[in-house]
């Protein structure tokens, strides 16, 4: 009987598959009848196919007049979808040179792709070919940023190569995203027209960590403290993962679609992150290159905050400016009246929001109050000190360390104000892929890196007496940008055991660990949480009283 039943079990799942490959082939033939989103198995490369024996090079473009489709809301906190001027039941349009480089398919467009879209730009990240007969089929994962903001929204594109050259029609659905509050599912069919020819891929990461599952690691840690699942609802993770003696263990990539299938290219928001990694790094490179900037005066590099008086560029990397409404750690940011920073489109607009909104109540280095604009203003400052022929502070001294560790070209920008006083976001707009996040964490932590000295030292508390201020707990503090949380009590070390931690808007999470280890995730139900894994992650290696 039992076997009966494992053979029924079989021919049910083989008839499935076969069910879905028809339909995606009757709509890559096609286009009609899109009407509900497929699983998006049928966008994976299958085990065990064929490279193409013709090299696919060449440039795919499509009408972006939907043959048919559809939309599923799931989350709309603002009303996007009910305003139609935001158009976000369409896409950009989308046309990519593509190369192809193995089993992979490399575009010629990646990092950020500003768009006629009006809410939302694209980036392309490598995505995977195969052959099935006499097509060669390209799955190419792209994700949707919007625009002014770090949402994003993450997308798969399918399309067949025929061998007379001419293309099927694509597919294209969207059915998870690192966004607290907008969530949909899209999916659509277009006529595509493919160009073959020489083009130039885009730069590839390399480097990478070597890639494993956790369940890897399920007779040392349960997979379920990694995820958090208690706390977390799976529904809101978008990925996690962890860094263990030099090898990445990831969670995978789950949608509302089923599995991602280039989870290894999946694009994720930095939101605050970008407070460490652009205004933290940025600093401690400008300080490394021109000593005692960290001490610069605000109101002598930004006019609109001439009244601003001893505040720092220090001051305004630790948000102990002593300029706020509210003495609550985050009641500003949360306000009502804070919004127009966020809105604001243009450099003079926020910089000007950012220099008047606040007023002085304390002395500048007394008391830690969380404001992006802070960390914006950091940004204005650092190009200031720069001001050579348009120098700029990420581009001139973070990317290239970014591309000499051979992180993605995700890297390449990060969201900017528009104007002529324009300036990187600095408090977020970053982009990564999760092999890019565990490589940067993993990286600060070596003891190496382009920005050692004394702000890092303190940033990552290997500085006992510059922990930082108290920053809304007890147990937590804040410092050159950088989080850091006290382990004792939670893993019952016998000492204190402050751990630097980087925290993104809906539930992002980066925790530096003892020898470059590293455990994230991203996820947007709001939920910030991660004694529980840190425990878990402690009984295989060490962290009381280690240093990261």
């Amino acid at each position: 009987m039992r076997k009966l039943l494992i053979s029924l079990c079989l021919m049910l799942a083989n008839a499935s598959a076969a069910t879905a490959d028809d339909r995606r082939d009757a709509l890559l033939a096609d286009g009609a009848g899109y009407s509900l989103a497929l699983s998006f198995d049928a966008f994976a490369r299958p085990d065990g196919a064929a490279a193409p024996n013709i090299p696919i090079s060449g440039r795919l473009s499509l009408d972006m007049s939907a043959l048919s489709g559809g939309f599923q809301l799931v989350r709309d906190a603002y009303g996007a979808a009910e305003n139609p001027e935001y158009a976000v039941r369409t896409l950009p349009a989308i046309s990519v040179g593509l190369k192809q480089d193995g089993n992979a398919i490399i575009p010629s467009e990646q990092g950020l792709v500003e768009t006629a879209h009006p809410y939302f730009d694209l980036t392309f990240t490598p995505g995977k070919v195969w052959a099935e007969g006499d097509r060669r089929f390209i799955s190419l994962p792209f994700a949707l940023m919007e625009k002014n903001a770090n949402c994003i929204h993450n997308g798969v594109l399918l399309v067949a190569i025929g061998e007379n050259g001419e293309a099927s029609n694509a597919l294209a659905q969207v059915g998870s995203e690192t966004c607290a509050y907008f969530q949909f599912n899209f999916w659509a069919a277009y006529s595509a027209d493919w160009q073959a020819g020489d083009v130039e891929a885009g730069p590839q990461a390399h480097g990478k960590l070597p890639l494993r599952s956790v369940v890897g690691l399920s007779e040392a840690i349960d997979a379920k403290a990694l995820s958090q699942e208690s706390l977390i609802s799976p529904a809101d993770m978008t990925t996690y993962g962890l860094v263990l003696d030099g090898a990445h263990y990831s969670g995978g990539c789950m949608t509302r679609l089923g599995a991602y299938p280039h989870c290894d290219s999946l694009v994720l928001p930095s939101y605050s992150l970008a407070k460490s990694l652009a205004g933290g790094l940025g600093l401690m490179a400008l300080e490394n290159t021109l000593p005692g900037v960290v001490d610069r005066k605000v109101a002598d590099l930004v006019p609109a905050c001439a009244d601003w008086g001893n505040v720092t560029l220090g001051h305004l990397l630790n948000m102990t400016t002593g300029r706020y409404n509210s003495r609550v750690a985050h009641a500003d940011e949360a306000s009502e009246g804070y919004v127009p920073f966020f809105t604001a489109t243009t450099g003079a607009e926020k910089t000007t929001f950012s220099c008047e909104y606040f007023v002085r109540k304390a002395k500048p280095g007394k008391r830690w109050v969380y404001h992006t604009s802070d960390t914006y203003l950091l940004g204005v400052a650092m190009n200031a000190v720069l001001s050579r022929d348009g120098a700029d502070y990420y581009r001139d001294h973070l990317l290239p360390v970014w591309q000499e560790m051979g992180l993605s070209p995700l890297l390449t920008v990060m969201r900017r104000t528009k104007g002529p006083e324009a300036a990187p976001f600095t408090g977020y707009g970053m982009a990564f892929t999760p092999d890019d996040i565990a490589r940067i964490a993993s990286y600060l932590t070596s003891g190496s890196t382009a920005f050692e000295g004394p702000m890092l030292d303190a940033a990552l508390q290997r500085n006992p007496a510059d922990r930082g201020l108290e920053a809304g707990g007890k147990t937590l503090r804040y410092k050159n940008g950088f989080w850091a949380w006290n382990a004792r009590e939670a893993l019952g070390c016998k000492a204190d055991t402050w751990l630097p931690f980087l925290s993104g808007f809906g539930g992002i999470t980066v925790v530096l660990l003892p020898g470059g280890n590293v455990y994230y995730y991203f996820s947007d139900g709001g939920v910030h949480a991660f004694a529980d894994a840190i425990k878990a992650i402690s009984a295989v290696t060490p962290i009381c009283g280690e240093m990261p």
